[in-house]
């Protein structure tokens, strides 16, 4: 755990800022991740950008920062495999509207215990013995799977639509795996518990009530009139659910920071010149771990269990199978890796995450947008946001003076770069029908009607996009950090 050094002149920050600040980013983060993909990896864009900045404000150094971001990272990304859709569709209707609600603010309430939990995890874990840090990691896989296999199967609680189209659910799978993280914490590593604890609590609370008061812009929406209906209602969800979950994370390290508050200049890490060949090794290995996310961890899998494939679909291990073999294990596996290397941990947090964003949108690119993109230039853009991120990371974590707000800013500037590219991969944009034009009375006439409501969404997201980048100019501008 990172030790407290308080000394008389180092710079504060009020309490309104520890919450606003946080809640503006991840109310971006969050608009992000429904806007460019959704999904695990989609949800590691406000776990990314939310931990940075908590690092930030909290004078964590670089080497103890990429442990925490990591599991950050990860912890929020855990979340994004519960399935809401259908529960958000249960509000629009009147008969089904408070089991809708219950259902909203439950999933919310277990993305942000879990993802509290887990970005409170970071910060002790780079002190814990591996032993406890592995069974931790394992109370949570079991936990996840006796949740699923028990609970969500059976489908004893159920918040999707039973009848059509049904959908697997896993919020009972991530509440009892939380449960099993806190509970090994609390009898075995006592330690180790508080802050996990108190991050997990605030998460939970304003994650429940993010989810639950952002649905109500969907319950609402019906019965507005038809003049206004076509507002980004879905969106401004979203937008909700990030700005109070980020609040209460903001809360957290709030209320935390005299336990986790290290000096400016005692507390950084030195950092050792390095030759150009550890550079380079250092590229590969980002390299490699992108690689290995997107391609070798599912296909390793299946080639050291080929009986995979063959067991009892609902089984319990079958369960246990789909939990390791997705993104959960797959986390839980990088994250090991990233208490021991932070090179892998950056290139975790940051490259993969963006890398998955550019995936979103080369896949979203057609069906979304009717653009046939050749193939080989869909290649080349995904090459070279790969490598542009993960040299940039490198370079960053090998550099004299390596600022967490340096890599705050590539990484929003990055994430929102490929969201503007969602915005605008639209044929309708570029290449409009004639007659479509006519018909709404012109050019501009035709685009307002079409991309009302994206322009609204865009407006919002420039709106926190430099509210973000101000609050980290900021940082950088009155600390080393």
């Amino acid at each position: 755990m990172i030790e407290s050094v308080k000394t008389p002149g180092m710079k504060t920050h009020s309490m309104l800022a520890w919450i606003f600040v946080p809640a503006v980013i991840m109310s971006l983060g969050w608009g992000l991740r429904g806007y460019i993909g959704g999904g695990p990896f989609g949800a590691m864009i406000p776990g990314a950008l939310v931990s940075l900045m908590l690092c930030v404000y909290l004078r964590v150094d670089v080497r103890a920062a990429s442990v925490v971001v990591a599991f950050g990272t990860i912890g929020i990304g855990i979340g994004g495999n519960m399935t809401y859709g259908q529960t958000l569709g249960l509000i629009r209707v009147d008969e089904t509207f408070l089991w809708g609600l219950i259902g909203t603010t439950t999933k919310g309430a277990v993305w942000g215990l879990l993802g509290g939990a887990m970005l409170g995890l970071g910060f002790v874990a780079d002190r814990m013995r591996w032993r406890h840090l592995i069974g931790v990691i394992g109370c949570l896989l079991m936990g996840i799977t006796i949740g699923i296999a028990f609970i969500n199967a059976p489908r004893l609680i159920y918040f999707s639509d039973p009848l059509n189209k049904p959908r697997d659910e896993s919020w009972a799978g991530l509440l009892v795996g939380s449960i099993a993280l806190l509970g090994y914490l609390r009898f075995v590593q006592p330690r180790s518990f508080r802050l996990p604890a108190t991050f997990a609590f605030y998460g939970a609370i304003s994650g429940g009530l993010g989810f639950g008061i952002g649905s109500l812009f969907l319950a609402w929406q019906p019965h507005v009139s038809e003049a206004w209906r076509w507002l980004p209602y879905w969106k401004f969800m979203e937008f909700t659910f990030g700005l109070l979950l980020g609040a209460g994370l903001g809360s957290a390290a709030y209320r935390l920071r005299d336990l986790l508050i290290a000096d400016e200049t005692s507390g950084k890490t030195e950092v050792v010149p390095q030759s150009p060949a550890s550079g380079l090794i250092g590229v590969l290995v980002g390299g490699a771990v992108v690689l290995f996310v997107f391609y070798v961890w599912s296909r390793l899998w299946l080639l050291m269990f080929p009986s995979l494939a063959e067991i009892t679909r609902g089984s319990l291990s079958m369960t246990a199978a789909d939990v390791l073999t997705d993104f959960t294990g797959l986390g839980c596996f990088m994250l090991l890796l990233s208490r021991r290397w932070p090179t892998v941990a950056w290139q975790l947090a940051i490259s993969v995450t963006i890398v998955a964003a550019a995936l979103d949108w080369l896949q979203d690119l057609h069906p979304r947008g009717d653009i046939n993109m050749p193939e080989q230039y869909r290649l080349l853009f995904l090459l070279a946001t790969a490598a542009a991120s993960v040299i940039f990371v490198q370079r960053w974590q090998q550099s004299q003076a390596a600022r967490l707000t340096s890599l705050f800013l590539f990484a929003a500037c990055m994430l929102m770069g490929i969201g503007y590219l969602m915005g605008l991969g639209m044929s309708d944009i570029w290449w409009p029908n004639p007659e479509s034009i006519a018909a709404a009375g012109g050019q501009w006439s035709f685009l307002w009607q079409t991309f009302r409501g994206e322009i609204v969404v865009h407006a919002i997201f420039m709106v926190l996009f430099v509210l973000s980048l101000s609050a980290c100019l900021r940082e950088r501008c009155t600390t080393s950090y």
